[in-house]
């Protein structure tokens, strides 16, 4: 069955954690195709944090390659661009000094910001010249006042009913071990909780539900925290992210991976 990722806030995880991590998520990740794909690590950091852009199944053909800020590949948010065979990087004017280039297609960004939060760009040049364009985004959150760690590890959990989802059909968003005495839930599509993503959240003060407007009429939520999504689409292919801030301001979140796949 398939369980969500869950985190809690943590202490800043070196940079040389995050190169290891490397060498794990090698061995962990074996997709059914080599299609070129990004993960962030971790999608949702804490200032001060590290965030690893870790690129698998780059193609062999792959000469060269550019990292950019924000959707598109343009030459005023280049942070850096390598040529593989030469192992040799050129820093572009959107680098800040924290950003390291892999030779893997990677991008290590140390001591994270909260202005660092969205979308980075990865530009590929195979050996005829021919760009591929892929895209990832983190975010990133500084703790409020009075912000508390977990005492344990993050329990949140998230889990896919049905495990395969195909077009069409509605599909339950189960969550377990939701804490109590919370204050308040809410339900993003992607890791960054903007009101454009928004897609419901509840507040247990007030027990009321906002539910945002591109999916006004397709959600239903339920005070467990778990979401009702109807009739889904290949377009809802992506990360969901909930969020739950307790009333003593234990904060907790929970993402999971959403496959929609043709009939």
């Amino acid at each position: 069955m398939m369980d969500s990722v869950a985190h809690s806030c943590k202490d800043s995880t070196s940079w040389q954690g995050l190169l290891f991590t490397v060498s794990l998520l090698t061995c962990w990740l074996h997709p059914t195709t080599s299609q070129l794909t990004i993960k962030s690590v971790p999608p949702i950091a804490v200032e001060g944090e590290n965030v690893l852009l870790f690129v698998h199944n780059l193609p062999k053909n792959v000469k060269a390659f550019s990292w950019y800020s924000g959707v598109a590949p343009f030459k005023c948010c280049e942070i850096a661009s390598h040529m593989i065979a030469t192992n040799f990087t050129v820093m572009g004017l959107a680098h800040s000094g924290r950003e390291t280039v892999l030779n893997n297609g990677s991008l290590l960004i140390k001591s994270v910001t909260r202005k660092d939060s969205g979308y980075y760009t990865l530009r590929t040049l195979d050996s005829t010249s021919r760009p591929e364009i892929i895209r990832a985004e983190f975010f990133v959150h500084r703790p409020l006042l009075g912000y508390k760690k977990h005492r344990t590890p993050s329990q949140l959990t998230i889990r896919l009913v049905p495990l395969r989802v195909e077009e069409n059909i509605n599909i339950f968003l189960w969550v377990f071990n939701l804490s109590e005495k919370l204050q308040a839930f809410a339900w993003h599509k992607g890791v960054l909780p903007l009101e454009h993503l928004k897609i419901a959240s509840h507040s247990f003060l007030t027990n009321s539900t906002t539910l945002g407007y591109a999916y006004s009429d397709r959600v239903k939520v339920r005070n467990d925290g778990s979401l009702l999504l109807f009739n889904v689409k290949k377009k809802d292919t992506g990360l969901y992210t909930l969020r739950t801030i307790s009333v003593d301001l234990i904060s907790e979140w929970a993402i999971i991976d959403l496959q929609v796949n043709t009939p």
